[in-house]
């Protein structure tokens, strides 16, 4: 019997070996494709980012020491993730279209007369209805083919570390379940990857918010922008989040943004395109038409207020550019 305990922990350590040393998926599973696997990452951050002002990632010291005042700030992109300037083509010939839906739904609120309104109604469903082409020749990376786990991102090392920090000081048996736990994770991301694939072949506008998010850089360390109090209570109490879940909270928020855009957007089409077959004018209200631009408008913005205004600025110039030949 003892030989068969040692011969069978033995076994147990070797496959812990194996395992520690691939290469793994982080579990930075996206918004709405799997509310279960993001229970953790959506309490972090209602506990933590949105009472703290968010942390912030940053090539600068890890989070400010507890007598400063301020957290470090940095002069290169503030502290914000980025990604190459073709990234952002797509989503900023979408704000562009966007800008103009929105202006001319401010010229709706401020027009009471309805033969007017039904104009501009004429106009703003010409618009929704000829959305720009959002890819001109940038190229959409494939994602996996078949809903199995893939063994590379961009964050892959970052949460390999993590995962390993947190197997350390657990016994053979606790090692061994988190192992599956960690696999059965893997394997979600996978079947995940491949449904959000599929989401983008029937929507550009999705494919356009995701082809930037997907090339985002992010630093090793962060800047925790939370008030001084606040700070440093979670130093004491070891409560300051990991590398991991800042950067799953940031892609969380995105997705969040590019979600509420995605429903008004659509709502507002169905909306405008319902308003203007109404046959008689007295029939037309214009109140939920303003309200969903409104929201569609605000949505991306917030999506481009997480992008640094130098890249943002410089993507708006390439695209005028680009139609301007």
């Amino acid at each position: 019997t003892a030989v068969l305990s040692l011969a069978t922990l033995l076994l147990l350590q070797t496959v812990l070996l194996v395992v520690d040393s691939l290469t793994v998926l982080p579990a930075v599973n996206r918004g709405e494709q799997c509310t279960h696997l993001l229970s953790n990452r959506r309490t972090f951050i209602a506990n933590t980012l949105l009472t703290t002002s968010a942390a912030l990632l940053q090539p600068s010291p890890t989070f400010a020491a507890e007598e400063e005042d301020e957290p470090t700030t940095n002069t290169g992109r503030n502290g914000k993730p980025f990604a190459p300037l073709d990234a952002l083509l797509p989503a900023t010939r979408l704000q562009l279209w966007v800008g103009k839906i929105y202006t001319l739904s401010k010229d709706l609120s401020n027009q009471n007369d309805r033969q007017q309104q039904i104009i501009i109604l004429q106009q703003m469903n010409n618009q929704l209805s000829n959305p720009p082409k959002l890819f001109q020749g940038e190229t959409i990376p494939k994602r996996t083919n078949t809903p199995t786990a893939q063994l590379t991102t961009s964050i892959s090392s970052a949460n390999k570390d993590q995962y390993q920090m947190n197997r350390n000081g657990l016994n053979v048996g606790d090692k061994v379940i988190a192992m599956w736990n960690q696999a059965d994770v893997e394997r979600q991301w996978g079947m995940l990857q491949y449904a959000e694939s599929k989401r983008e072949e029937g929507n550009e506008m999705r494919a356009a918010f995701n082809f930037y998010a997907r090339q985002l850089s992010f630093a090793d360390e962060y800047v925790l922008t939370a008030p001084k109090d606040k700070r440093k209570e979670m130093i004491r109490n070891d409560a300051l989040p990991s590398i991991t879940a800042v950067i799953a909270s940031d892609l969380d928020r995105r997705d969040l943004y590019r979600n509420q855009f995605l429903t008004a957007i659509d709502d507002a089409v169905a909306e405008v395109a319902y308003q203007v077959r109404l046959k008689q004018p007295e029939e037309v209200d214009v109140t939920d038409v303003v309200n969903l631009v409104n929201e569609a408008h605000e949505a991306c913005e917030n999506w481009f207020s997480l992008i640094p205004s130098q890249d943002v600025e410089e993507a708006v110039a390439a695209v005028m550019l680009k139609d301007a030949k």
